[in-house]
């Protein structure tokens, strides 16, 4: 029996795509339902915020906890983090130790850039935090260090927008006309069935232990090329738009700019224009790439986990960024109109 926290995000519900008629599975979700059996409590809570009965009954039939359920906001704040990715982490160890359990403990590879200033520090401290919890617990457990998540390798699909697929919506709707980044760098993301598939085979594992790097690695794409990509899907959406047929789509190319003229620049922008909706877009983009800009490339397991996802190519995540800008194309152009 597999018990899977966070089921309904975009990892976890893609781990109960891959489990499904392997393994028998529980769900512990908290807001969203899940088309599988669950149970509905809450991991910030004590007994997983469940009855005590069933807290006793649960825990007398999982042999394994994929904890999924996680803050990942950086823009959150601390006391969240921390409830969420400290004292929920905590939760979990102790069903795990009640249960006899083996624990996946779902982190992020941003813990390897916790204390570098920038906007995701908060966020890689709690879940440096939580990691510390579980080495220190002493409990049979694997830690998975997770990149960025895009969606489906082959269709795309993401069930909740978050920072860098929001990046890529602006830039691909001409919204992002500048991106604080050093050209070059490298971007480091994953296809959300990629993840399912390396903690399922972690799930697997009983020799599992000590932490794995479920990243790209060297096949991190530079970050020009991701913008090129979605120049590219631009373009040709253009050639069924009668509109923007005769428009050079060059002049809504997204420019990399310095880091450090970055204030500057959105400075400058803000006041040659009557709405916050362009600086915003910068801002929260600028924010993102400070965690990626001109850093070394994460390390990554994949290839070398055993019955897991091979390991990640440079036209591989090409393809997977492809398919992850299509399907954002595909939403309504409202969703990228907010300031």
């Amino acid at each position: 029996m597999i018990l899977i926290t966070g089921a309904s995000g975009a990892v976890g519900s893609a781990l109960l795509r891959e489990l499904h008629g392997v393994d028998e599975v529980i769900a512990l979700t908290h807001n969203k339902p899940v088309d599988t059996r669950s149970a509905r409590g809450d991991v910030t809570r004590p007994w997983l915020g469940l009855h005590p009965a069933d807290y006793r009954d649960l825990a007398a039939k999982v042999d394994v906890i994929v904890h999924c359920a996680a803050a990942v906001n950086f823009s959150a704040s601390h006391k969240h983090l921390h409830r969420v990715n400290v004292v929920g982490t905590g939760h979990v160890l102790r069903f795990a130790e009640d249960a006899g359990a083996r624990l996946v403990h779902g982190s992020t590879a941003f813990v390897a850039r916790a204390g570098d200033g920038t906007p995701f520090d908060a966020y890689a401290a709690t879940k440096a935090a939580g990691e510390t919890l579980v080495r220190e617990s002493g409990l049979p457990a694997c830690i998975a260090r997770i990149s960025t998540v895009i969606g489906d390798s082959r269709t795309g699909d993401i069930p909740r927008l978050q920072a860098f697929h929001n990046l890529l919506g602006f830039a691909l709707s001409g919204r992002l006309p500048f991106l604080p980044c050093t050209p070059g760098t490298r971007v480091d993301f994953v296809p959300r069935d990629a993840v399912a598939g390396a903690l399922a085979a972690l799930a697997h594992d009983h020799d599992a232990h000590g932490e794995r790097w479920i990243t790209a690695g060297p096949a991190a794409l530079p970050i020009d090329r991701v913008i090129d990509i979605a120049c590219e899907a631009a373009a040709a959406r253009t050639e069924y738009d009668e509109d923007l047929r005769d428009i050079d789509q060059s002049v809504f190319r997204t420019r990399l700019i310095d880091p450090a003229a970055a204030t500057t620049v959105i400075n400058a922008v803000l006041a040659r224009t009557s709405s916050s909706a362009t600086p915003s877009i910068i801002q929260r983009a600028a924010d993102l790439m400070a965690a990626f800009d001109d850093a070394e490339p994460f390390p990554t397991s994949l290839g070398r986990i055993p019955s897991g996802p091979p390991v990640l190519t440079a036209e591989s995540s090409e393809t997977a960024l492809r398919h992850q800008i299509d399907h954002l194309a595909e939403l309504p152009r409202e969703t990228w109109e907010f300031s």
